[in-house]
């Protein structure tokens, strides 16, 4: 059976509609599911890397799961992947040891789906916005597949609750797809 590390930063999780509603589905149907919740493991940021490199080691598909944050990923990912992406573990001289693993980039986006264009309020897509997160993986000899990512993912009001939560699940169908 395969092994599904599903590494979460989200800066409010315990507050999230859409990420927690999405972790929550992969954590029902994904046999061998282990989860890092990176902001409850490491509130001052002090990574464990040797936690977290052992955790990578298991796995045999590792999802970023985490809002889309400023163009970006949120700053305790950064901090992840600056500390436990190294030098002879994640790549250079000896540094094979997630290669080809499949890696998985799921982001939700409060703003719509029109922002996201060459034309749109952010003129990028997300696809360009993720290219850094790419060459990690790239970087790092992973298996990188299209990222899964939906937009509009805030409730502003009690009756989008419902959109929101459907839009989570559907997406957290997509990975499911990638991950079985």
């Amino acid at each position: 059976m395969k092994n599904t590390l599903i590494i979460i930063a989200h800066p409010n999780y315990k507050d999230s509609l859409a990420n927690k509603t999405i972790v929550e589905a992969l954590e029902e149907e994904v046999e061998n599911c282990t989860i890092r919740n990176l902001s409850e493991l490491y509130p001052d940021f002090n990574i464990d890397v040797k936690k977290e490199q052992d955790a990578l080691l298991t796995a045999d598909h590792v999802i970023f799961q985490f809002p889309f944050y400023w163009y970006s990923v949120p700053p305790i990912l950064k901090q992840w992947i600056d500390v436990v992406l190294t030098y002879g573990f994640a790549y250079g001289d000896g540094g094979d040891k997630l290669k080809g693993k499949s890696f998985i980039v799921s982001t939700t986006t409060g703003t719509p789906v029109e922002a996201y264009k060459s034309n749109g309020m952010n003129r990028h897509t997300m696809e360009e916005f993720l290219y850094p997160v790419k060459q990690t993986a790239t970087l790092c000899l992973m298996d990188y597949k299209n990222p899964v990512y939906s937009h509009a993912m805030i409730a502003w009001k009690d009756e989008d609750r419902i959109t929101v939560i459907n839009k989570a699940k559907d997406q957290a169908n997509r990975l499911l797809l990638l991950v079985s």
